[in-house]
């Protein structure tokens, strides 16, 4: 899971449901709340552990933050100087995610696949905003934590992909690699805020509408490849060169120079072998397990 929430493409929460452990995660998760927090307050530690499913949290969350600190350096460096090849294994990871959450759809009929007709145009428009200035201050990181951890339980859609679209991934990327601190500890703040206020709110949503939420979600996460295209050039006019500003644009392959092509769509062919793959292994964890 912390291996797939770092990249962005394959949600933490779909390698949870492939291998069987989502619903466990779901109640330890919801477990984190205002009472469990009161028990914890006032000494009472074995409520508090056994609110949590702290014997199944623990280990899971050791595993994530191996996989952070080990991860975040090799991603930051390959962003910076291979990013097409990089992106392109975005990219592949994302429509292979897309297309796995809907295979696993058990309710497949024709009102349920319109929902990934307003989740494209959303992630659409949420992709091509490269206007929006969300900031990079602790009020920015804070809220960032609040709204990439609900993404990170969801299966469909990676809390590093939020970080993405909101342009704060190489913010974090570079606060783990720098040990920035203090960046990181307000994040992880929010991210117990996010779990505390909306874990409940998520659960009850997916309970009822759980085939319309991820088909919604499958269509965000296509709509929003646009952010991800390996292709970019930044244009700089004279009035951003005096503030100091850019704007990022796609193109097609043929508009860039080395375009690296070939590479490129083998990278993103790989991950989306890479990814049912993973489905592959999570069909054989499951049934060895049952």
């Amino acid at each position: 899971m912390g291996a797939a929430d770092i990249v962005p493409g394959v949600s933490g929460g779909t390698i949870a449901l492939l291998t069987g452990i989502y619903p466990r995660l779901i109640n330890a998760i919801t477990g984190l709340n205002i009472h469990s927090l009161k028990a914890l307050t006032k000494g009472q530690f074995g409520e508090f552990w056994r609110s949590i499913d702290g014997r199944f949290i623990l280990p899971l969350l050791i595993g994530i933050a191996v996989a952070f600190l080990v991860l975040a350096h090799p991603i930051k460096y390959a962003i910076a100087h291979h990013p097409i090849p990089t992106w392109s294994f975005f990219f592949g990871l994302i429509i292979a995610s897309a297309v796995l959450i809907i295979k696993h759809m058990t309710n497949k009929n024709a009102m349920n696949y319109v929902w990934l007709i307003p989740g494209i145009f959303v992630g659409y428009w949420i992709g091509v905003q490269t206007s929006i200035a969300f900031g990079s201050g602790n009020t920015a990181v804070l809220i960032a934590g609040m709204l990439a951890i609900c993404a990170m339980i969801l299966p469909g859609i990676s809390g590093s992909f939020i970080l993405v679209l909101l342009g704060m991934y190489e913010v974090l990327i570079s606060a783990v690699t720098n040990k920035e601190y203090t960046t990181l500890l307000i994040f992880i703040s929010g991210a117990i805020i996010g779990l505390i206020f909306f874990s409940r709110l998520i659960k009850a949503i997916l309970s009822k509408f759980y085939q319309q939420t991820l088909f919604f979600l499958s269509g965000l996460m296509l709509g929003s490849l646009v952010k991800v295209w390996p292709w970019k050039i930044t244009l700089h006019s004279s009035e951003q060169a005096i503030n100091h500003a850019k704007t990022v644009t796609n193109v097609l392959p043929t508009d860039y120079p080395n375009p690296m092509t070939l590479t490129a769509i083998s990278i993103a062919l790989f991950a989306i072998v890479l990814v049912f793959t993973i489905e592959y292994i999570g069909k054989k964890l499951q049934a060895k397990h049952n």
